[in-house]
């Protein structure tokens, strides 16, 4: 195949993974996005394969991420250079198998370097995924978006092979992702906790306070954004009783972000989800899954549920829901229900929070779990445990969002062991690499005998 046909092929598949994300969201072009890339890799050596995948990840990611230049100027640019050495070695290692199991052996390879980039890597950067790219699906409560990314990948490497029954078996997968009914693990009853969620930007205590006492109905939890107390409230005499007036007679938690001091003058701090009863703190939980680059304090390690009058509750903050590990731990702890604090800057653009807001979404379904986030700009949203936002406040509009949540305690089989394919994948990348490297040092070595 000449290089401009390949170059060719990269382009369109651009072109459709570009599409399925906001703000275009064509989501079903998700399922035929990857299909290009695959067929521009046929008969590449390893090095034009590499190659091949550095462009397209440059161009994907450059596309779909164009807003990191509002947050990270140029250097943005090398931050797609580095996410798009996961698909140059997809590219290349690919383009190296053959064989009847060469779809699996390419399903695994790239759900694998996925997964290490979403979840192991120093950058832990898991947007912009096949997985993430469908809306939440019938699999999605099954093996999660790392599962879906690997039945996506599947699926179009048996329509690229010579069989006509793998094509049909490739386009049978692809459109069951897509037609399949959702089914999902939750209770019938419909939902009774009245939640308010504030949106609001300056993150100014003040400013939240007052939104929560101009509040037009009674309701059960209050949520505040990420960073909305920018003090430690367990440190200062006096904040118990505000909440406790916050609540009025009615609500029975309060939910907000803010900092743990972790020293005396308050210059070590962590990025803490305070939960506050009427009369004491219930819980906190400090944020796991830090933004790089960005001063946000000390790490948290643990993820365990919070005992409330409302149930068992989770309260994840901001970039922990991005990845799957955080909210899963929790729901493994109990929490029935997760009410979450969340920040994205107006200046990230609108196209930054349609794409973090689709990542919420993902979260409900795996674990079949209301959600309830309150953000500082947007995506403001209740999402049930299908995975659909069933309610949402305008983007860059500061003002409160009230709807109705339950809990839910059901057990999904991503919970039991669905989430364990990146993990399982990532393994197979590994002992694929470690064969196609021996077996090339291998020939190597007979051609100089």
């Amino acid at each position: 195949m000449k290089i401009v046909h390949r170059i060719l092929l990269i382009a369109l598949s651009v072109l459709l993974i570009i599409l399925s994300f906001e703000p275009f969201a064509f989501r079903f072009l998700a399922l035929v996005a990857w299909i290009p890339f695959l067929i521009s890799l046929r008969g590449a050596i390893f090095r034009v394969a590499y190659r091949l995948g550095i462009l397209h990840g440059m161009l994907v990611f450059g596309g779909a991420l164009s807003w990191t230049l509002h947050i990270f100027s140029t250097f943005a640019i090398a931050l797609w250079f580095i996410l798009s050495l996961f698909p140059a070695l997809f590219a290349g290692l690919s383009s190296q198998t053959t064989g009847k199991w060469r779809p699996l052996l390419i399903a695994t390879l790239w759900t694998g370097l996925e997964f290490l980039r979403g979840e192991l890597f120093w950058l832990h950067f898991p947007w912009i995924t096949p997985g993430t790219a469908l809306p939440p699906n019938f699999f999605t409560p099954l093996v999660g978006v790392y599962g879906v990314s690997f039945l996506v990948l599947l699926g179009a490497s048996f329509i690229i092979a010579s069989q006509r029954l793998k094509q049909l078996s490739g386009a049978f997968l692809l459109l069951s992702i897509w037609l399949a009914p959702h089914f999902h693990f939750s209770k019938s009853e419909s939902p009774t906790i009245k939640v308010a969620l504030i949106q609001n930007e300056s993150m100014n205590y003040d400013d939240y306070r007052i939104a929560t006492t101009e509040l037009e109905e009674q309701v059960d939890a209050i949520v505040w954004p990420e960073y909305a107390i920018g003090f430690d409230p367990t440190k200062l005499q006096g904040v118990q009783a505000e909440i406790a007036e916050l609540l009025g007679s009615e609500a029975k938690v309060f939910v907000a972000g803010g900092k743990s001091w972790l020293d005396d003058d308050g210059d070590i701090y962590a990025n803490t989800a305070f939960t506050f009863g009427r009369e004491r703190i219930l819980g906190t939980h400090t944020k796991n899954r830090l933004v790089h680059f960005f001063a946000e304090g000390e790490k948290g390690t643990e993820a365990k549920s919070i005992s409330s009058p409302l149930g068992q509750i989770g309260t994840p903050i901001c970039f922990d829901c991005d990845h799957q590990d955080v909210i899963r731990r929790m729901t493994a702890d109990g929490a029935e229900l997760f009410l979450i604090p969340s920040m994205d800057a107006a200046h990230w653009s609108e196209r930054q929070h349609l794409q973090h807001g689709q990542l919420f979404r993902h979260r409900a379904a795996e674990n079949s779990r209301w959600l309830a986030i309150a953000s500082t700009s947007g995506l403001t949203q209740i999402i049930n445990p299908k995975g659909e936002t069933v309610a949402s406040i305008p983007l860059m509009e500061e003002g409160s969002l009230v709807g109705l949540v339950s809990t839910n305690d059901v057990t999904t089989p991503f919970q039991i062991g669905g989430w364990i394919i990146g993990p399982i994948s990532l393994a197979g990348t590994s002992i694929i690499t470690i064969v196609m490297i021996v077996s090339s040092i291998k020939k190597r070595l007979n051609a100089k005998a």
